[in-house]
């Protein structure tokens, strides 16, 4: 059996640093050991040395794969926040007949960045036959969503039916809420019934727009106004809670793995409130989709500061020009450098294969899992962080 031998000046296994410790691996790129040098390393046969740092494999916890068409397709300087996100993207999301090229095209990107698991969103079918061939882990969260009762059934069926091929290609996925606004009371419930025996990953898009909240107490504001707009019957919507976070969270099972997705004008009380629901709340963040639809980042020191469980996602082409958790990190350091990089790697790899329940093989450096391994050059040792300059490689 052959073993490849890598170090570099530091090692960032996910949970410590290590200075120029060695990484012994098979071809298959399970890990044998990790040794730990103390920063004296040693010259030995075949042993390759990097200049730079080595992290584990990125995983991706928010993305939309089927969407990879839209690039460019959605003007960020003329949308209009999230509501007028969502009317852009029920008016522009046609299916080309290159769609499957576009979405391997998007696979291939995020190897090539260094990811190798994701969590994706899919409405339909499409992204199911590339996930099948592709290198990448994927959990496909089967999202559903509807106007009103009437048509909970067809939705929820819909749903049932992807879920079915999903798992038939052999792919691993959960049947999921799009967002506390739109899914109305008999849909919620469908959803929290199903296959209700077994733990599950729920993923659900969080408070990524200031009236996503008022739409929930008052069923006004800008979002209550497109959804209405655009057919959504909102007497068939309870919304209970205060808050668009309070709504989700009761209509689920704390015992779950439940992904919030963007949380950009989440508060304090908000955190207080689903850190108290359950252990098992993960906050996704997706900065460079953020500032493409609202202009604006979450206050991500206010997560980072605790111990909260923070990962990181790219969300799709339709809010974004690449899928790339790299340049997420660089957006994170620009607008909050005093985040430690080690803290945005935890996030980024451990935090995100212990959300997908897929850490016994991914998120960190250690002897016995594949989790990838990725050189990041041109880092700033002497402030020990990322530089604009930045760039990934994929070492195994």
């Amino acid at each position: 059996m052959k073993i490849r031998k890598i170090s570099a000046n530091y090692i960032f296994t996910g949970k410590k640093v290590l200075k120029k410790a060695i990484i012994e691996l098979e071809e298959t790129g399970k890990i044998l050991n990790v040794i730990d040098t103390k920063g004296n390393l040693q010259e030995e046969d075949s042993l390759e040395f990097y200049s730079g740092v080595i992290v584990p494999g990125f995983v991706n916890a928010h993305c939309h794969l089927e969407l990879s068409h839209m690039k460019g397709l959605i003007d960020n300087k003329t949308v209009q926040a999230l509501p007028g996100f969502i009317d852009e993207i029920i008016s522009k999301r046609n299916f080309p007949d290159d769609l499957q090229e576009k979405i391997q095209k998007a696979d291939f990107e995020m190897q090539k960045n260094g990811i190798v698991a994701v969590g994706d969103i899919s409405n339909t079918d499409d992204s199911f036959n590339i996930k099948k061939n592709s290198k990448i882990y994927y959990h496909t969260f089967v999202e559903t969503f509807t106007i009103n009762n009437q048509k909970s059934d067809e939705a929820f069926e819909t749903a049932k039916t992807n879920l079915k091929k999903l798992n038939n290609f052999g792919l691993k996925g959960t049947i999921v809420p799009h967002a506390s606004y739109s899914v109305p009371d008999e849909l919620y419930s469908k959803i929290e019934n199903f296959d209700k025996e077994n733990f599950k990953i729920i993923s659900v898009h969080n408070q990524e727009t200031t009236s996503e909240d008022e739409a929930i107490k008052s069923k006004t504001g800008a979002l209550a106004e497109v959804l209405q707009n655009n057919g959504f019957e909102l007497s068939d919507f309870s919304y209970k809670g205060k808050s668009a976070i309070e709504n989700t969270l009761v209509n689920q099972n704390p015992n779950n793995n439940i992904l919030l997705i963007h949380n950009t004008f989440t508060n304090k009380e908000n955190i207080k409130y689903a850190e108290k629901f359950s252990q098992n709340i993960y906050w996704v963040f997706c900065p460079l989709s953020n500032l493409y639809i609202e202009n604006t980042v979450p206050n991500l020191p206010m997560f980072f500061n605790k111990d909260i469980k923070t990962c990181i996602g790219t969300d799709s082409y339709a809010s974004n020009t690449e899928l790339s958790i790299l340049s997420e990190l660089k957006t994170i350091k620009k607008c909050f450098p005093e985040i430690p990089f080690k803290n945005l790697i935890k996030s980024a790899c451990l935090n995100g294969a212990k959300a997908l329940k897929i850490d016994n093989k991914f998120g960190s450096i250690e002897k016995g899992k594949t989790p990838g391994i990725n050189l990041i050059s041109d880092f700033d040792y002497e402030n020990m962080h990322l530089k604009k300059e930045s760039k990934i490689k994929v070492l195994n």
